[in-house]
């Protein structure tokens, strides 16, 4: 499965400012897109994963119909471009 089918797969996964962790911890990683003025953010994330000790620290975006996780040295450096990510101020929850 093609990591665009993947996100696709979760594109529902946050609810009510909440998601999963097991969802969080399989989202893919955007790293890189064509265009960056097309991802929509929904919301800042901090969560270790109990099995993995993964840390999850960044943010949540939306972009061509899936739903990605984004490092926060990412979101910084993007916000130096675009305030929409480094001003986010939705918190989602990690359930």
């Amino acid at each position: 499965m093609d990591i665009a089918s993947l996100a696709k797969m979760y594109i529902d996964a946050v609810k009510n400012d909440s998601i999963d962790g097991n969802t969080l911890t399989k989202l893919p990683e955007l790293v890189t897109c064509t265009d960056w003025k097309k991802v929509e953010v929904v919301g800042k994330v901090n969560y270790v994963s109990p099995r993995t000790k993964i840390v999850y620290d960044g943010i949540i975006v939306k972009y061509a119909g899936g739903l990605y996780y984004v490092k926060k040295k990412v979101a910084e450096t993007l916000g130096q471009f675009d305030r929409r990510f480094s001003k986010v101020s939705k918190e989602i929850k990690v359930l």
